[in-house]
């Protein structure tokens, strides 16, 4: 059975609300630079077929190649963000980058953002991934883990459906340049 990931994103601006909910943070990884790279091929390839090839670089100078692809029709149909994801780390994702270069894929869209991981127990005693994330068009708090865990962990901190988000930031960014009425952007620093 192929990886699954599934998500929502909560704009808050810390981790107060989750605190108060009674959540128990445990810190996995302390705020850190992501730089991330779409890649596609001129006819956009894989993004037609809502596929997503993504390098991503860290602090540190490490990083990680990581597909994302919609479940299969056989898939159970989920009321949140769920993908197929295949991610593995890389020593230098400079060097992946000029790799995929060589095959004829170039980065279309890239993003950045301060993200802080966390481990979260719910009272229920299900777990999932906290991340907070600061980027260029605000605070979010991403909700990671299976599809109980995230329905456990919204209904905790009392988030109702139209509060939570499903969209990628690329998504986000999409919409963020429409309303805008200019062209899409990367979503910068």
């Amino acid at each position: 059975m192929a990886p699954t990931e599934t998500e929502v994103k909560i704009r808050l601006d810390g981790i107060q609300k989750l605190n108060d909910a009674g959540l128990i943070l445990n810190l996995k990884r302390s705020k850190h630079f992501e730089d991330n790279f779409l890649l596609d091929r001129g006819g956009q390839e894989l993004s037609s077929r809502l596929v997503a090839l993504r390098i991503r670089k860290t602090d540190g100078g490490r990083g990680s190649v990581t597909l994302k692809e919609m479940p299969g029709e056989d898939a159970p149909v989920s009321q949140f963000k769920s993908r197929i994801e295949f991610e593995t780390s890389v020593e230098d994702p400079d060097i992946m980058l000029q790799i995929f270069e060589r095959l004829g894929f170039r980065c279309w869209f890239r993003y950045q953002k301060y993200r802080t991981v966390y481990r979260a127990e719910l009272p229920s005693g299900r777990s999932l991934d906290v991340m907070i994330d600061e980027t260029p068009i605000g605070n979010f708090v991403e909700l990671e883990g299976d599809e109980d865990a995230v329905s456990d962990a919204l209904s905790t901190l009392n988030v109702s459906k139209n509060e939570y988000i499903v969209k990628s930031y690329l998504a986000l960014q999409i919409e963020r340049c429409s309303d805008e009425g200019r062209p899409l952007s990367d979503l910068v620093f």
